[in-house]
């Protein structure tokens, strides 16, 4: 029988994960969103090396909402996968049954987590996540009910590995609602340092796995900035982030994967003997053949 995903019981409060490095106004403006959602949020803000002043501010949020928390690790986590699987362990242990990951550079409706939450549950997926568009793509005044006419229109439980209209197509990473049984199947490699290429990594073990049709997007629009973390940091320290990512994130996915991205060649990580010329993590090889992960 169909779900209607405009009648389904409200949900116990949803963590919602947002890592922090920079831009302040972008923060707020993000933070906003994620306080006006139509389903409650238990936020954590996680500081990943903010300076005093944008510290005080995010701690006078929290402060004056109480339903934010703020996180500041001294030294800051080394890669931002780090910061997802602590993150996430916090809610686990909390008792969450899923979690809201989100970047700082986005705007959101105020059904964004709610309708990530309906179609989680409905389809039993892992991970579900909202499309990321740019300015000229998203209409803050489009209602819930617009929304959802863009989803599949008999919204029934599909069994794992069935295609309906209302997907998207592969996951979005800056904007995403997890499973923890995904997460503790899949935990997030801490070895991209500082960060970059922790999302094809995991969206290759998902496949590889026999999981790729457990993680998938919606037509669920939200606007991403995109990049501007980097774009907001002064010019020394960006430098010197981009020479860490080349020499840390993107070095470790070659050693793990015989390859760069779309240049693959391990079927199983940092294992030669598994090599096969030209499996992407998005060719349906991958999904036909799970290699153990």
């Amino acid at each position: 029988m169909a779900v209607d995903l405009t009648n389904m019981p409200r949900l116990e409060p949803i963590w919602a994960i947002m890592p922090v490095l920079a831009g302040p106004e972008m923060t707020v403006a993000a933070i906003s969103d994620l306080l006006a959602q139509t389903i409650p949020l238990r936020i954590l803000v996680v500081n990943q090396g903010v300076d005093d002043a944008f510290r005080a501010r995010l701690e006078a949020i929290a402060e004056e909402h109480p339903q934010v928390l703020v996180w500041s690790h001294q030294p800051a986590l080394p890669s931002l996968s780090a910061t997802w699987n602590r993150a996430l362990d916090a809610a686990w242990q909390a008792g969450a049954k899923e979690a809201f990951v989100v970047n700082n550079d986005v705007r959101l409706h105020s059904y964004t987590v709610g309708t990530l939450a309906r179609v989680l549950h409905a389809t039993a997926a892992f991970f579900v996540s909202a499309v990321g568009v740019r300015e000229p793509q998203f209409d803050p005044t489009l209602s819930e009910a617009d929304l959802l006419k863009g989803l599949h229109p008999d919204y029934a439980p599909l069994s794992i590995g069935e295609r309906t209209q209302f997907q998207k197509g592969g996951p979005d990473f800056s904007c995403f609602l997890i499973f923890r049984e995904a997460h503790e199947k899949y935990r997030f490699d801490e070895g991209f340092i500082p960060a970059f290429c922790e999302d094809l990594d995991m969206h290759r073990r998902y496949m590889l796995g026999g999981d790729g049709d457990k993680i998938f997007s919606i037509n669920l629009p939200y606007l991403h900035l995109a990049s501007q973390t980097l774009k907001q940091v002064d010019s020394k320290h960006r430098e010197r982030l981009e020479r860490q990512i080349q020499s840390g994130s993107r070095a470790h996915y070659e050693k793990k994967w015989g390859g760069g991205v779309n240049a693959e060649t391990y079927l199983k990580p940092f294992d030669p003997a598994s090599a096969v010329e030209g499996i992407y993590a998005t060719t349906p090889y991958l999904q036909a053949h799970p290699a153990e992960v």
